[in-house]
């Protein structure tokens, strides 16, 4: 019975990881909620959050009078600890030491006291900001058209998940640049 203490707490929609199985019952390990967007460890943050962390770093990139296209997110488990990725598209040229100031913007605006207190005991990594090539947002839209999605019906995924490979290749290969954050 101790296997499964606290399984009341689970939501229907959750995600959890099969860790192993205790003769025929599975050993769940808590992933992350399915309202929240980004979770890693006990931080909460949702589409919202997401948001307005966005909107904090790119007032820095407006004093250059650059903006940010369209954006996403993702949250890298590929090795411990997990962490951040937030994907950028911005209208222009900008400037290393501009974009590194954005990447530790973005993840000093991440407020959930789950996620600032994870950061600082090292059981999240550091956010990463990739800068993707323009018309990328572009090309993710003509996948979901080429799917039969509706042009009144799309919205650029916020977050994107093992649901969305596809979307995730197109992120991943046109990525030009990338910056992990040092502020933690």
């Amino acid at each position: 019975m101790g296997k499964i203490t606290g399984l009341y707490r689970y939501r229907l929609g959750d995600v959890v990881k099969v860790m192993g199985f205790h003769n025929s019952t599975p050993e769940l390990k808590f992933v992350r909620r399915s309202t929240l967007l980004l979770n890693i460890n006990i931080d909460k943050n949702t589409e919202k959050d997401l948001q307005l962390a966005v909107e904090a770093a790119a007032k820095l990139l407006a004093e250059e009078k650059l903006e940010v296209v369209d954006f996403s997110s993702h949250v890298d488990l590929s090795e411990e600890p997990g962490h951040y990725v937030i994907f950028w598209e911005i209208s222009g040229e900008a400037s290393e030491e501009l974009l590194q100031e954005c990447c530790n913007c973005l993840d000093k605006s991440f407020v959930d006291a789950g996620y600032t207190s994870s950061r600082k005991v090292n059981c999240i990594g550091a956010l990463e900001l990739r800068v993707v090539r323009r018309g990328t947002f572009q090309k993710i839209l003509d996948h979901y058209l080429g799917l039969g999605t509706a042009v009144s019906q799309y919205k650029t995924p916020r977050c994107v998940g093992p649901t969305n490979a596809m979307v995730l290749q197109i992120l991943s290969e046109n990525v030009v640049n990338n910056y992990l954050s040092t502020a933690f």
